[in-house]
């Protein structure tokens, strides 16, 4: 009765070991699969294009600013 036993048990391992590894193979496919998606890159075309438009407003900013700067500031006397 022994040996059926641990027969027994050994198969219980094995199954749990099994299920265990195809889980594991379903959930990395999965993964796999949504890393691969192709809606991904639209989404990230859009978050590209959208920051370029964030800095190059930032940027005609900051020019204006620059420009506002030196045309309020005096202009230095030299003599000759």
């Amino acid at each position: 009765m022994s040996k059926r036993r641990r027969r027994s048990g050994r198969m219980d391992i094995l199954d749990w070991w099994q299920n265990i590894m195809d889980e594991t193979k379903d959930f990395l496919d999965d993964t796999i699969d949504r890393v691969r998606d192709d809606d991904d890159d639209d989404d990230l075309a859009d978050d590209v294009n959208d920051l370029k438009k964030a800095v190059a407003g930032l940027n005609a900013k900051l020019d204006q600013l620059l420009t506002e700067s030196t045309a309020t500031r005096p202009t230095a006397k030299t003599t000759p």
